[in-house]
């Protein structure tokens, strides 16, 4: 994920990028077409950064290809460890996207033969990458991006995962993040990858588990009760929380012949496990095991609906994890889009808020892979026929004139679509999507995934 991200974030300022998942696959991608610079995760599964970096300096090949590493070690990068002249700088994670453009543009613009030592013990400016111990507390107005954290760089698993959100309550502060002892436990269980909204959308989230085809658990953490998100093999199973009240608090129809007080015993089953109620209740073969399985997703989906449209959900995935006994019956939805495009169905024109506010003149069209996805979802008449509309040209304005909709309506579907990334909005003076222009120099870099 990390590794998308900066390619994403370097590409779009104009870098031309390489990337490499491994140490040994950097070293040859490197001696094969030397780049102009190289950002390197410090720890990987294979060798650390310096093994890798003296490995480098020793080729005649790619000696002086100046090196920046990547890593949350910050006492590992400290000048004084560090023996290979190649190595010029460190970003320490987690860091912004702005901050990675920062500092590339500044080691690009020194020239390749002549690598600069790395930065003195009094360490960089005030515009260059902080420490944990160097970085200033985050206000409540100003908000810091903890972006994305890496596998070895993520939290150590707690004994109970759901009593993480007392340390994830205030999105406005980002608490350090320690590493677990050994790089490569991911790569087998604990936690996987975390970070919040703000920087990385759920889209993206359920998109990495489906990609990935992960089985375990996406903790999701907001104002409210935490939320489990139970996948398998890149399939979602369900959505609950541990406030029953929060999951359902209305009385389904389904329950009518149900004793209250069963229907309070699987409330309060629920709050002890996160078992939904209604599995409970099928499990004492109170109701049918299909009408259970079908609340399930519809309530889970419904709960889901309301992180969408959340501020500063913080989230984290525990992969490999043991599934609880109570989803191994539950059939899963093999399609992310599907799954999340019906969850978005549950949100109503009022709770956008800010999310509502299109100006009626910008114009939606189609991301990369938009128009690939958008062909194999289930949409209504009315979802299919707004996105029939989507050409580059025609603003939101129009579609909704040309389809007489409510303008109100009109937001709320393209919501949906902007929410699964299928679309993007271009400002209304713009008729073609603009050519991204560079003002930096060209760029390959290579990085690990390690750490």
């Amino acid at each position: 994920m990390l590794l998308s991200f900066v390619e994403e974030v370097l590409t779009e300022a104009g870098y031309q990028v390489v990337t490499a998942p491994s140490a040994q696959e950097s070293l040859d991608a490197s001696i094969a077409d030397p780049p102009d610079l190289i950002l390197l995760d410090y720890v990987l599964p294979e060798m650390k950064g310096d093994e890798i970096s003296r490995k480098l300096f020793e080729n005649p090949a790619t000696a002086d290809i100046p090196v920046v590493y990547m890593s949350g070690f910050g006492a590992d990068l400290r000048p004084d460890g560090i023996s290979n002249r190649n190595v010029i700088g460190f970003l320490n994670k987690p860091f912004t996207s702005d901050l990675l453009i920062q500092t590339v543009e500044k080691h690009m613009t020194k020239s390749p033969g002549e690598p600069e030592p790395i930065e003195t013990e009094n360490g960089p400016a005030s515009s260059e990458v902080l420490s944990d111990a160097e970085s200033p507390p985050a206000s409540q107005e100003e908000t810091v991006s903890p972006d994305l954290i890496t596998p070895a760089e993520a939290p150590a698993q707690s004994q109970d995962s759901w009593n993480e959100a007392a340390a994830w309550s205030q999105p406005a502060a980002v608490a350090p993040i320690s590493a677990v002892e050994s790089p490569t436990e991911s790569l087998t269980g604990g936690i996987y990858f975390c970070g919040d909204t703000g920087f990385f959308s759920l889209n993206r989230v359920l998109q990495t588990i489906a990609k990935e085809k992960l089985t375990g658990s996406l903790h999701l953490f907001w104002e409210k009760d935490p939320v489990e998100l139970l996948v398998q093999n890149g399939q979602i199973l369900l959505a609950t929380t541990r406030d029953p009240e929060l999951y359902c608090p209305d009385a389904p129809i389904t329950l009518s012949n149900v004793e209250a007080d069963k229907i309070a015993e699987a409330r309060a089953q629920q709050s002890v496990s996160g078992c939904p109620l209604f599995l409970a209740l099928a499990q004492e073969e109170l109701i049918l095991r299909e009408p259970a399985g079908q609340l399930v997703q519809q309530y889970g989906q419904k709960l889901f609906a309301r992180l969408w449209t959340a501020r500063g959900v913080r989230f984290m995935f525990e992969r490999n994890v043991e599934l609880p006994a109570y989803a191994s019956g539950v059939s899963a939805e093999p399609d992310v889009d599907q799954w999340s495009l019906e969850s978005l169905r549950f949100i109503q024109f009022d709770e956008l808020s800010e999310h509502a506010n299109f100006d009626p003149a910008s114009i939606p069209a189609y991301t990369k892979s938009g128009f690939e996805r958008v062909q194999n979802l289930k949409l209504t008449v009315a979802e299919a026929q707004f996105a029939s509309q989507f050409n580059g040209s025609r603003s939101i304005q129009q579609i909704a004139k040309n389809l007489r909709l409510d303008l109100k309506l009109a937001r709320l579907t393209l919501f949906r679509f902007l929410a699964l990334e299928i679309v993007e909005c271009w400002s209304p003076s713009t008729a073609a999507k603009p050519e991204r222009k560079s003002i930096l120099l060209r760029l390959k870099r290579l990085i690990g995934v390690g750490e």
